[in-house]
């Protein structure tokens, strides 16, 4: 009994943490079938509504100009009699829902989006096989062979991840811009191949979790440790080699910093750059904003779902021995 009380409150627990999380792309969805004078209300309707009436045989969607006792004064803002201003009674009046689905056709076509998807994903591609072949490497040579000072280089990777990266901008850029490569997606792909300290621990730690007798038969056997990697290492590490995979393509899908710094073209852009695009100095089309931000998302959405018993295997996995 006491067992049976304890799974339903962790299930409770879990539910109402889902919910919690699931609240922001709940209100993100719903704001893009929105149009701006829903988004300006101060209240919040989970299904859009709309005021309507009969008008003419059929049912239009108006707007409220101003209201005078049980008058009031309103706007067509669809059919023939589109841009009229009525005065009516307000009993006439019905909310009813009104899902705003220009916003997406309308959000296409506020930026090129096909081709700065296209320029997302090249980065997104090379920055995680960059990514998985250099942290792999780097966690292998940590874990699995044996050297002098391995350990103080360990930590020494490890303390660079306190560094903040407002720290390292600017000799960054500097650096990128003596090399010629502003304005070019090398600044954003070619770090992934020099590592990244936090995968290169997590794999590290899982690398520690495989036998050491493997690694010693295959070396008997007369194996370099290149070939040990990528036969016996790689093939047994799947789950956390698809964590590092996952993660490092949501960071390069969602960069918005790196690809402001150093890309200067329209024709180079990114994704991201395209939305910021919808946000002016003086207004911002939330609707369109908002349905682009749920097209973004969901590329995200469905990688992890299809990834999800991997992923959490690998992360499980990740952090076994120390």
């Amino acid at each position: 009994m006491k067992i049976s009380l304890n799974r339903t409150v962790g299930w409770v627990v879990l539910v109402l943490f889902a919910v919690l999380f699931t609240l922001p792309f709940v209100w993100q969805i719903s704001t893009s079938l929105k149009t701006e004078d829903q988004v300006g209300k101060s209240e919040f309707d989970l299904v859009p509504k709309a005021q309507t009436m009969e008008l003419d045989g059929s049912r239009v969607e108006v707007k409220p100009v101003s209201r005078s006792g049980a008058n009031q004064v309103i706007e067509v803002m669809e059919g023939p009699k589109k841009g009229a201003k009525l005065t009516v009674d307000s009993n006439q009046l019905t909310l009813r829902p009104h899902l705003e689905w220009s916003n997406y056709s309308d959000g296409f076509k506020a930026f090129p989006f096909f081709h700065m998807l296209k320029n997302t994903l090249v980065i997104c591609v090379l920055v995680v096989l960059g990514t998985v072949l250099s942290c792999s490497l780097a966690a292998y040579g940590l874990a699995c062979v044996q050297w002098k000072g391995r350990e103080i280089l360990f930590w020494a990777m490890l303390a660079t991840m306190m560094l903040p990266a407002q720290v390292t901008m600017i000799p960054l850029f500097q650096t990128f811009k003596g090399l010629g490569w502003i304005n070019t997606i090398l600044p954003l792909v070619v770090p992934a191949f020099c590592g990244n300290a936090f995968f290169v621990f997590m794999l590290r730690q899982f690398y520690r979790t495989i036998p050491a007798s493997l690694m010693e038969a295959a070396r008997i056997d007369g194996a370099s440790d290149v070939r040990i990697w990528a036969t016996i290492v790689l093939p047994l590490s799947k789950a956390a080699l698809a964590v590092v995979a996952v993660f490092s393509f949501i960071g390069a899908w969602n960069d918005f910093l790196g690809p402001l710094l150093y890309l200067m073209d329209d024709e180079k852009y990114t994704l991201a750059i395209g939305l910021a695009r919808l946000q002016g100095q003086y207004s911002s089309d939330w609707g369109r904003m908002m349905a682009m931000s749920v097209v973004m998302t969901l590329p995200l959405v469905t990688l992890f779902f299809l990834a999800q018993r991997t992923f959490v295997e690998g992360i499980k996995l990740g952090g076994v021995k120390g």
